[in-house]
């Protein structure tokens, strides 16, 4: 038996956490699959949690059967006597997908398996070489390798990296706010530290949300408190 990594075994639970993007699978009457959903393009993606994948990447970002028909849409359930792959067709520089034994990434051509429906399949989706505004795109189609149904249409994904924490100071008289921008709280930790000296005694920070669009949260410190450095950590 071939052992996967364990990242991989992985993504079915951290895909759980939180709310989950999506590309949808159905066939057309026809017979032809078709993408019914694609999610909001580009998908933002966070720094890599996984051991030995580098720069920006998810496996939040699933693929999915239809479980309803709907016909004003030309949308039907995929029948179980398919087996559904998908087919890389064309990918940017700096943008991977990788394969499903999780062991490198897919080359254009290569197939990724997605099995019978109801299915539901989380590939990883990488930016390998992060490059903040940039967009990057992987072209799919679906192939049932039973021939019950015709390939789909080759379809377009875009992605971008989530922009690193900045910190913004503000002057406001007695007090200096110090903003933490384009991050959410549970990325990055807002430390302080009286001293830069090798080692230093950086400790966390209380923090709160920020109203101002495109912050994440905020800290106010007094001007009569001593002297401290801060800085945005990332564990």
């Amino acid at each position: 038996m071939k052992l996967l990594p364990l990242w991989l075994l992985c993504l079915s639970a951290l895909s759980s956490m939180g709310h989950e993007e999506a590309i949808e699978i159905g066939r057309a009457a026809s017979g032809q699959l078709k993408v019914a959903n694609l999610f909001d393009s580009p998908a933002a993606l966070p720094r890599s949690v996984f051991p030995g994948i580098n720069g920006q990447a998810t496996g939040a970002i699933g693929i999915h059967s239809v479980i309803l028909d709907d016909p004003s849409q030309d949308v039907f359930q995929i029948a179980p006597e398919a087996d559904c792959r998908f087919i890389l067709v064309a990918k940017q520089a700096g943008m991977e997908v990788w394969n499903d034994h999780g062991s490198g990434f897919m080359n254009v051509g290569q197939s990724f398996y997605i099995g019978p429906a109801p299915f539901d399949t989380h590939p990883v989706w990488n930016i390998t070489l992060p490059t903040n505004g940039i967009v990057y795109s992987l072209t799919l189609k679906i192939h049932d390798l039973n021939g019950v149904y015709d390939d789909s249409e080759p379809f377009e994904l875009e992605f971008t990296p989530i922009a690193p924490a900045q910190l913004t100071i503000q002057d406001n008289q007695d007090s200096v706010i110090i903003y933490i921008q384009g991050t959410p709280d549970a990325d990055y930790t807002l430390q302080a530290a009286t001293s830069l000296a090798a080692g230093g005694n950086w400790t966390n920070m209380a923090t709160n949300h920020a109203d101002v669009s495109g912050f994440g949260f905020f800290i106010q410190a007094k001007r009569d408190q001593p002297q401290r450095f801060f800085r945005c950590f990332h564990e």
